[in-house]
C-alpha cells in the first residue's frame, strides 16, 4: 500500500469517524452493518476502562467488532427503539481520530435516557486501526440498568457484558 501524505491521512481519519456515526445514525448497526471504512491491523487491540484492565486483541477475541456492535444495538433497542446518536463530533489527526457521541433513546413510556461515548483510534501507516479505546460518561450505568438490567464496570473483562447483552436478547425473543 502506498504511503499517504498528511492531508490524505487526516481525510481518511475523518471518513472513518464519520462512517462510525453514519452506521449508527442510519440504524444500520442494529441490522449487522459495520463501520465500512474501518480496517483493523492484524495486531489491533481494544481497551475500555468499563471492561477492567483487559486489553482485547481483536484478532483473537471470539466475538467480532461487528457482531458485538450489532448485539449491543439490538439489545439497547429493545427498551429504547429509537436508540442512536443525538450528537456527534470528531477530531481527525495525523495518527488517528477522536470522537464524542451522545447516544440517546426513548423508552415506550416516553422516558429519554442517554450517555456520552468517547472513542479514540490510532492507526498505522496503512490507515489500519491498531488501537481503539472507548470511554463512557457516568450516565451509562443507569442507561444499562434500564436497557439490559445490569451495569458495570465489568472488571472481569468484556465477556460478562456480552453475556448480559445475550441474556437481554434471549429474553426479548427473536427480532421483529
Amino acid at each position: 500500500m502506498t504511503t499517504m501524505n498528511l492531508e490524505e491521512r487526516i481525510a481518511l481519519h475523518r471518513r472513518m469517524a464519520e462512517g462510525y456515526h453514519a452506521a449508527y445514525a442510519h440504524r444500520a448497526v442494529k441490522d449487522g452493518a459495520t463501520y465500512a471504512t474501518w480496517e483493523f491491523a492484524h495486531d489491533a487491540v481494544y481497551w475500555s476502562p468499563y471492561f477492567g484492565n483487559e486489553l482485547i486483541k481483536l484478532s483473537e477475541h471470539p466475538v467480532s467488532v461487528a457482531a458485538s456492535a450489532t448485539m449491543e444495538a439490538r439489545a439497547y433497542s429493545i427498551t429504547f427503539p429509537d436508540w442512536g446518536p443525538a450528537e456527534f463530533t470528531c477530531w481527525p489527526s495525523d495518527n488517528g481520530f477522536a470522537m464524542k457521541t451522545r447516544f440517546e433513546g426513548h423508552a415506550k413510556d416516553g422516558t429519554t435516557m442517554g450517555f456520552f461515548s468517547y472513542g479514540f483510534a490510532e492507526t498505522n501507516d496503512q490507515g489500519q486501526i491498531t488501537r481503539w479505546e472507548t470511554h463512557v460518561s457516568a450516565e451509562y450505568s443507569a442507561f444499562l440498568d434500564a436497557a439490559i438490567g445490569v451495569h458495570g464496570p465489568f472488571l472481569q473483562g468484556a465477556d460478562p457484558y456480552l453475556q448480559a447483552l445475550a441474556r437481554a436478547l434471549k429474553k426479548a425473543g427473536p427480532p421483529a
